[in-house]
């Protein structure tokens, strides 16, 4: 039998790869548009903020690089899910809002995550929900911590190269 580390590396690695599917496949279900799922969380992030954000506020909330956010932003507003404007108070600087197509893209997401964990839930007696609930809050502390200490730690170049994504 595996020792504990290897299966929960297997599971680690199987569900994030299954989540990362199931979500790309129901982003093309749920909408028209030809959206990605981490165009869907940069649609999030905007969708949190409210009255828009700017380009360095996209970029810390999910911790990648403001040159990352940039490009990703512009396919955005090319696919006019968002737009672009200049602040009032520093035009150096742009404000990132959510069109209406950008809205509806970011309620089809939103009922894909509803849906997943309900369903994740489905088959699960309520002692079991409250075990999963626990252990995954448990999980998220501890990547949450650890990714905050590296990013503490980590100069610029290397914050740099934490942010490279490796697509498939």
């Amino acid at each position: 039998m595996p020792d504990f580390e290897t299966r929960l590396n297997e599971l680690l690695i199987d569900i994030f790869n299954s989540v990362s599917k199931y979500e790309a496949r129901s982003l093309k279900s749920l909408s028209d548009n030809a959206v990605t799922a981490a165009e869907a969380h940069i649609i999030e992030a905007v969708a949190k903020a409210g009255d828009g954000m700017t380009v360095g506020d996209i970029a810390a909330a999910l911790n990648v690089a403001a040159s990352t956010a940039t490009v990703a932003l512009k396919k955005l507003e090319g696919k006019g899910l968002v737009t672009k404007t200049a602040s009032p108070e520093d035009g150096r600087r742009s404000i990132i809002r959510l069109t209406e197509l950008g809205m509806k893209i970011n309620r089809a997401h939103m009922y894909f995550h509803r849906r997943l964990a309900k369903n994740v839930g489905h088959d699960m007696t309520e002692p079991e929900k409250e075990i999963l609930l626990s252990a995954t809050g448990k999980l998220a502390r501890f990547l949450r911590e650890k990714a905050d200490e590296d990013a503490a730690q980590a100069g610029p170049e290397r914050k740099a190269q934490s942010n490279v994504k490796v697509e498939k």
